[in-house]
């Protein structure tokens, strides 16, 4: 069915449709994630200095697998979109902060930013070689 839709529809329409869709996935899985942690930070005492740790590494396992799952689904263009599924992450997070007005810049900042890039992008390699 969602085949027959696709193929009813103009390029700029399936792209849409598309970033829509991945867009989704990515929340819903960061979502995801980010419940388990929360559940286990909560069941747990967990010491402060280890939230941020925890945090950047759920939303890098985060952005590997949506990328490692949709370069599978696609089988091509895996560095690609790893990197389009980081941009989104990325952009996830700086709005969230912005809204929490916690945004700054720092190199904490930029480690998460890295380790999410970096691991999309392996995600999506390992995806389409896989």
């Amino acid at each position: 069915m969602l085949q027959k839709f696709l193929l009813s529809r103009k390029p700029w329409q399936k792209i849409l449709f598309h970033a829509i869709t991945f867009t989704l996935l990515c929340i819903a899985t960061l979502g995801f994630l980010l419940c388990i942690g929360a559940f286990f930070i909560v069941r747990i005492d967990t010491p402060e200095y280890v939230l941020i740790p925890l945090t950047t590494s759920l939303l890098a396992f985060s952005s590997f697998l949506d990328s490692f799952i949709l370069a599978k689904l696609f089988k091509e263009n895996g560095m690609l979109i790893g990197l389009v599924v980081s941009v989104i992450f990325i952009a996830l997070i700086i709005t969230a902060a912005v809204v929490y007005k916690t945004f700054a810049l720092s190199s904490l900042l930029a480690t998460k930013l890295c380790a999410i890039a970096f691991a999309g992008i392996l995600g999506g390699i390992l995806g389409v070689n896989s």
